[in-house]
């Protein structure tokens, strides 16, 4: 079954609930280690979800464990910027390995 032209995927903000076209959603994707990016492309693999483009939305995930409870962790989940500096990866994620034992 070929899907009709003109279709637009659908997405529901984790933080408001409202739901928008795939396009205007920022998607967010943890690794293995809990560590989160924003999927730019929105083809990362690994759990995603979806959040307003929007600072109030940004705002709301940071304050409460929603984010826990969507992608599922029992540890908080650490956001990564890798915009800022390229090395900061592996740098977190040593600090993470050694906080851990």
């Amino acid at each position: 079954m070929r899907k009709a032209r003109g279709h637009i995927p659908v997405r529901t903000c984790i933080s408001c609930g409202m739901k928008r076209a795939k396009g205007d959603m920022v998607r967010l994707v943890t690794d293995e280690a809990g560590f989160l990016f924003r999927d730019k492309l929105m083809r990362k693999e690994g759990r995603g979800a979806y959040v307003c483009d929007s600072k109030a939305c940004g705002e709301d995930l940071l304050k409460n464990k929603r984010l826990q409870r969507v992608f599922r962790r029992d540890k908080p989940v650490i956001m990564v910027d890798l915009s800022q500096d390229a090395g900061l990866l592996s740098r977190k994620r040593k600090e993470f390995r050694d906080q851990d034992g």
